[in-house]
């Protein structure tokens, strides 16, 4: 290992700079042996090598076009890793290459033994975002001059593996920009081995540090074939506080000849802790030692124990390390006396606000949007509204991150009879005017601001510039919130109104049904923009199929590399052009109303999965579908009619026909929410972008973590060639804080036992979650959808879960929104904790003629992934099918739940009165 060497730079000589030349793997090791941590002596055969081997057999292309997913779309990803496995062991080393080796592997055997570990070193592995851990591949025991050279190539063709890359795919990495050094050191003869975490890696917490320990070497952890003992210490100190005491069944030994083998573990070593009091502080101090080195950033450490001393093996930061849990958390409202809950407007934002969102929507627009509404309001009905005579400012809030809406009003003696003049008066006036208010002149005025702004050239804005268009953007979407906040309310009370009237007719109308009848049966197969959406995407999946080269590259390929497969296929740019049109036309739709949040067309993986779902069951034909729950809903309506006397058949045609009337408007009135984001988001990232070319940001993204008024500062510095570095580090600390409070789990109501109230009325029906839920196995909620069906669940906490959408399985989930809405077409079912017969996911159920239940509370927490259920929507319960073969169902539903429902048919028959009422004002003034 001379410093004239080509190949072969020692341990000793390395950094963590070194990447380029030893990978991640290397320079990290590097690092630690320069810096005087006890690491196994040894060499790097650097990326050099690596590079001459596949110059000197012509290999890149062909090792690019096998591994890429285009090349060959009969062949599954493990058959092209096996041939370009076969392909690199063929091969010889070039003479120099192989001369350098071997001599620096004789040297490092002549100093600490025969027995060598050779370990890969890929470029771009062990970062803070990407370990790739157990992604290549490591020899253990390798003894002799040939097992090192084929060790070496094996590693080298490990850089394409099947599964390093779908890990590269997943995380952007370019395959053309990787390459693969190898680390051989000397092999610890190790009786104990394990990992280390400076940080809790499950819970977060900075302030404990965990080591996992078994017998024989770390292969066996690893690998994941041994249960270790786990120790859990206080950073601080180095205090014990848990230990648990794994099963060891086996370790992996070195063999007498080549490699490893496994040996059983004593029962008597089974039952007793691998380290003592002593080791497990000295461990921790190296394990604290190496992570202030690399700067306080939590380490993933592997580590090994000979009998004597600790050897460092590997360290690397922790990767998907979560936020660190947040202490002592309370929920107060932010005045004493008053009520907070999250609805309304504030579903549509399941998690922590950004800053700029807050404030620009939050903060701000709604309270002016909802001042505009009431002076509309005042204007059609002569009637003076001060909306904040009745609630005191600001309508929403955020507490601990999350946003909440004010739920205590101002009833006093003197409110009591102007809130019911206005109710009396304005009411009619409002349905008059108000929905054509919404389409005529909210939703136009909307989409004409965001076409201004979607049209303005970038470059030629100043930073005030993009800032005032980003806050018009956001004021015009909670104006537009306002606006169709009406016809939302009329279908949600034209709904209840119905549902309570069949409940009381459903004996009469269906005398053979187990359950009542529910509204969502007349309200489906109308045209609407989901199943246009769906109509349009299967249309494309139609082309596909009809492709003898797409259909089956399509079906082989991952989803979140389809359209850069499809880009790279000739037959595939034409259906790259339709997804793109599609996305085009319904890509705004939101994850999450904070506009900081990816909208559809960011972050489209649930339309490529329904895209491959419609590629593999061509039965499923929305067109056909809705045509076919429109028969059914008129088969149902003549039914309905015919079993009922005259003033019944009166009441039903009047509240159907409202129902029919207000219920799609729900869906077109959100379909237009976060219509401006993608443009609002085009404009921030511009801002940013500028912003980090001044050091003021790190990243564009920054822009969402800040205030107006510390950007509008940074701007100002920027125009005189000055920073404000504080920024980025303020706007880092804002997304981790952001980052931890998504772990919470915040209450319906702050303080939890506050009751929503007009007066003496208790609106508690309007909670979009019950406040407890069963524990027993059939869960109750409502049931939105109708029709009854079982199979496995597909559990989805959130967007990050939609590639464990499985196809055919129950959608369960804490909500929907309406970038969620390609996966219905997957889903056999939905049940969902939050919701009720108007939320968004229950009319597009409907639409896809798929059984729902909402408003369960706690399914996602009593639900596993692949656990049988059975999804009644026509009764509103979800049995755990394992948990009830053995148990009487009948009186398993929660009792609090069936008090809700009653709640809710008072306020629907409540409605159908009012409706009636109106319907009678209207006759007479015509």
């Amino acid at each position: 290992m001379n410093d004239a060497s080509t190949y072969i730079v020692s341990l000793t000589k390395l950094n963590r700079h070194d990447r380029p030349t030893a990978g991640g793997k290397g320079a990290n090791l590097g690092e630690l042996a320069t810096s005087g941590f006890t690491v196994p002596l040894g060499f790097v055969l650097t990326t050099a090598a690596y590079e001459q081997f596949i110059r000197a057999h012509d290999l890149r292309e062909t090792v690019l076009n096998l591994a890429a997913p285009t090349a060959a779309p009969n062949r599954s990803n493990s058959q092209s890793a096996s041939a370009i496995y076969h392909l690199f062991m063929k091969h010889p080393l070039p003479d120099g290459l192989q001369a350098e080796l071997l001599s620096a592997h004789a040297n490092l055997a002549a100093e600490t033994g025969a027995a060598v570990a050779v370990r890969s070193s890929a470029t771009a592995e062990d970062l803070p975002q990407a370990s790739f851990a157990g992604q290549q591949d490591t020899f253990l025991n390798v003894r002799g001059g040939e097992a090192l050279i084929e060790a070496v190539k094996a590693c080298w063709a490990s850089l394409w593996t099947a599964r390093a890359g779908a890990y590269r795919a997943r995380l952007g990495i370019d395959p053309r920009s990787i390459s693969m050094a190898v680390v051989i050191q000397s092999l610890v003869p190790a009786e104990i081995s394990g990992i280390l975490f400076t940080a809790n890696p499950t819970s977060g917490a900075r302030d404990e540090l965990l080591i996992n320990a078994a017998y024989g070497l770390g292969e066996g952890i690893v690998s994941g074939q041994v249960t270790p003992d786990a120790y859990l210490l206080n950073h601080s100190n180095l205090a014990l506080k848990e230990t648990t005491v794994g099963a060891k069944e086996m370790m992996i030994v070195p063999a007498g000849g080549r490699h490893t083998t496994t040996e059983p573990v004593s029962d008597v070593h089974r039952s007793q802790t691998t380290l003592n009091a002593d080791q497990l502080k000295a461990l921790g101090a190296i394990g604290i030692a190496v992570e202030k080195h690399f700067g306080g950033v939590p380490q993933d450490i592997e580590w090994a124990w000979d009998g004597e001393r600790f050897w460092l093996l590997q360290a690397r930061p922790i990767t998907n390390l979560p936020p660190a849990p947040l202490r002592d958390v309370r929920w107060e409202p932010l005045r004493p006396g008053t009520v907070w809950m999250r609805r309304q407007v504030v579903e549509h934002m399941p998690e922590p606000l950004s800053p700029l969102f807050d404030e620009l929507y939050l903060q701000k627009g709604l309270d002016q949007s909802l001042a505009e509404m009431a002076k509309f309001m005042s204007d059609i009905s002569g009637i003076q509204i001060d909306i904040w005579e009745f609630i005191q400012p600001p309508f929403a809030a955020t507490i601990n991150g999350y946003a909440y809406s004010i739920a205590s009003f101002n009833m006093s003696r003197t409110m009591i009879p102007k809130a019911m003049r206005i109710y009396i008066q304005v009411l009619p006036k409002m349905i008059r005017h108000l929905v054509p208010y919404w389409r005529e002149g909210s939703l136009p005025r909307y989409r004409e601001v965001v076409k201004y702004w979607k049209e303005v050239d970038l470059q030629e804005q100043k930073d005030v510039d993009l800032l005032r268009g980003m806050r018009e953007l956001a004021y015009e979407d909670a104006v537009y919130w306002f606006a169709a906040a009406v016809p939302l309310g009329l279908a949600r009370m034209s709904d209840a109104a119905l549902n309570a009237f069949l409940k009381r007719m459903s004996p009469k109308i269906d005398p053979a049904r187990r359950t009542r009848l529910i509204s969502g049966s007349y309200l489906r197969g109308f045209p609407s923009k989901a199943s246009a959406a769906q109509i349009e995407l299967e249309a494309v999946a139609t082309k596909i199929r009809q492709s003898a080269a797409l259909r089956p590259l399509v079906l082989n390929t991952a989803a979140e590399n389809l359209t850069a497969v499809l880009a790279e296929h000739p037959q595939g740019q034409a259906i790259c052009h339709d997804l793109q049109a599609y996305l085009d036309r319904y890509g705004h739709q939101i994850y999450n109303l904070d506009f900081a949040v990816p909208t559809l067309a960011d972050d489209p993986l649930p339309v490529w999965l329904n895209l491959k779902t419609a590629v593999a069951y061509p039965e499923r034909d929305a067109k056909t579908r809705q045509q076919q729950l429109a028969r059914e809903r008129h088969a149902l309506e003549a039914k309905t009619q015919d079993s009922l006397n005259p003033l019944e058949r009166w009441i039903f045609r009047l509240l159907l026909r409202w129902a029919q009337r207000y219920a799609p408007y729900r869906e077109e009135a959100l379909f237009y929410v976060g219509w401006a984001w993608p443009t609002l988001r085009r404009l921030a990232h511009e801002l940013g972008r500028r912003l980090t070319m001044t050091a003021s940001l790190a990243e564009a993204d920054d822009v969402f973590y800040l205030y107006t008024a510390e950007l509008i500062g940074a701007s100002n510095r920027r125009e005189g060639d000055e920073t404000l570095p504080d920024l980025a580090r303020m706007a880092q600390e804002r997304r981790e804080l952001r980052a931890a409070r998504q772990r919470l789990d915040p209450p319906v109501a702050v303080p939890e036992d506050g009751r929503m109230k007009f007066g003496p009325i208790d609106m508690a029906f309007f909670e979009p979650k019950p406040r407890t839920a069963g524990s027993g196995p059939r869960l109750s909620g409502f049931g939105v959808s109708p029709g009854r069906v079982t199979a496995p669940a597909s559990v989805i906490h959130s967007a990050q879960d939609f590639a464990k959408m499985e196809a055919n399985s129950i959608l369960v989930c804490t909500t929907t929104t309406p970038a969620w809405t390609p996966l219905f077409a997957q889903a056999r079912g939905l049940v969902t904790d939050i919701g009720g017969a108007l939320a968004h996911g229950s009319i597009v159920a409907r639409e896809y003629g798929i059984p729902a239940v909402m408003g369960t509370g706690n399914a996602t927490a009593r639900i596993q992934p692949g656990q049988m259920i059975a999804v009644d929507g026509d009764a509103g319960t979800v049995t755990l099918v394992d948990e009830a073969q053995h148990l009487d169902l009948a009186g398993a539903e929660s009792q609090p739940r069936l008090s809700s429902s009653r709640k809710l048919a008072v306020a629907g028959l409540s409605a159908g009165l009012i409706f009636a009422l109106l319907a009678w004002l209207r006759r007479r003034g015509k």
